[in-house]
């Protein structure tokens, strides 16, 4: 059996990295059109897009090895299926799922790897090519200018632009909140503009053509203006000289590892307990106030100011602003939460499409391994249909975090294992064949 085992092993690995390439080939094809569009109409250097390259293939790899699993996984098994060394293994009393194990051995290492891989790799690179774009959209302003995007890459600014010419500088549409150092914020509005960048100076100016200026007076919020101007500058400085590799204070969601997620996840129930908290206590003291009596000659009664307390805007400000709080950290644990759900679920995908890529390669010498391979895709598509819409419907908490993130694995499981029956059990895989009885009636009419 160790033959055979080895045997089996040799034969993944070659269709394994030879569907990691192509998976991968696919994927940095729509990457490379961003890519070519920072080197050639932004200016970036080529060295530090190179960089930026490198640090998202992280996130490419991940999702490759799983789908490089289940062609792995067809490939192999159809090559046996082919050269009737299934056959050969059921006539010496070998059953199709033993021959399974030394595959499911390698898939399962390799699904720890790629957990070890999504939690320590992935997060840094996601880190540092978030950091990279920050620090390349500071030198190169331009880049930075997205079309009908709020964009907060530069100090104390928030843009918004409809439209952008790369090769002037013009802006169009730009609507501009500028927070003041102990003001209140004012915002700019004007149809057109220009930006430029002075690298000696460091700084970035914004020039506007006949707009406005909404400004409200820090000492009295009342007295509103609105000055217009038919020119306006607006310089930014100190971007950063250079595009340097500094961290960013806060990581994203796709930044964290499994500690920092689970570590993130307690310091939010803490919070949500303590405001929930507050909330008790804030309502415990404004009942308990509409039945403090107070005496006066000798009487007691009950002030109206106190039985009124529990309308006072006061309270009910406190309270709405304690809801909102409660119901900003319960929507951000949820994302945490999908987000460690995936860390487990997406590299379990790799002994998962083991138990659907075996059994179709195995059939692949009936129908021929193009229908084979066009099925193992379309188990795919249903797969990633599962685990993104799971991820939109945990984030809108429609369904919860784990049912969101594993009911992909849950679905292919079962399909993989009523498969691998009718190929333990039966002479014939016939899982399909109500595919080929559709394609038959088809060509009789």
């Amino acid at each position: 059996m160790k033959t055979l085992d080895r045997y089996i092993i040799r034969g993944l690995i070659p269709p394994f990295f030879g569907g990691l390439a192509v998976i991968l080939f696919v994927l940095v094809l729509d990457f490379i059109l961003d890519i070519l569009n920072l080197i050639i109409a932004k200016g970036v250097p080529t060295l530090i897009v190179g960089k930026l390259f490198i640090y998202n293939l992280a996130w490419m790899i991940s999702l490759a090895v799983p789908m490089a699993a289940l062609v792995s996984s067809l490939m192999a098994f159809g090559k046996l299926s082919g050269d009737r060394e299934i056959v050969a293994a059921r006539a010496l009393g070998i059953p199709f799922w033993r021959m399974m194990i030394p595959a499911a051995f390698i898939m399962a290492l390799l699904s720890v790897v790629m957990i070890l891989f999504g939690d320590i790799v992935v997060p840094e690179t996601n880190l540092r090519s978030k950091t990279l774009m920050v620090q390349i959209r500071r030198k190169k302003p331009l880049t930075a200018l997205r079309p009908r995007v709020f964009i907060d890459d530069f100090p104390n600014v928030v843009l918004y632009i409809k439209r952008v010419n790369d090769r002037t500088g013009k802006i169009y549409g730009v609507t501009m909140y500028e927070k003041q150092p102990n003001q209140r914020p004012r915002i700019i509005i004007a149809p057109e503009g220009e930006v430029k960048y002075d690298p000696q100076d460091d700084a970035v100016t914004f020039t506007l053509l006949n707009g406005e200026i909404h400004d409200i007076d820090a000492d009295d919020p009342t007295r509103y203006t609105r000055m217009q101007f038919s020119k306006q500058t607006i310089s930014i400085g100190n971007l950063g000289t250079k595009l340097g590799e500094e961290k960013l204070k806060r990581r994203g969601d796709r930044e964290l590892s499994i500690s920092m997620l689970v570590d993130r996840i307690h310091q939010l129930d803490v919070k949500t307990d303590s405001l929930r908290s507050k909330i008790r206590s804030t309502v415990s003291s404004a009942i308990e106030s509409l039945f403090v009596l107070k005496t006066h000659k000798g009487r007691l009664y009950s002030t109206p100011e106190r039985r009124a307390l529990l309308r006072q805007r006061k309270i009910y400000s406190k309270l709405r602003k304690y809801g909102l709080k409660i119901s900003e950290n319960t929507r951000r644990k949820r994302k945490l939460e999908v987000e460690h759900q995936k860390k487990f679920s997406l590299p379990l995908a790799c002994l998962v499409f083991l138990l659907i890529g075996a059994p179709v390669g195995a059939w692949a010498r009936r129908g021929g391994i193009g229908v084979a391979a066009g099925i193992s895709f379309g188990f795919f598509l249903i797969y990633w249909a599962f685990l993104i819409g799971g991820e939109e419907l945990a984030d809108r908490a429609i369904v919860s975090p784990v049912l969101g993130m594993w009911s992909g694995n849950v679905v292919m499981t079962v399909a993989g294992l009523l498969m691998l029956y009718r190929v333990t059990y039966q002479s014939r895989f016939s899982g399909f064949s109500w595919i080929t009885r559709i394609f038959k009636k088809r060509t009789d009419n």
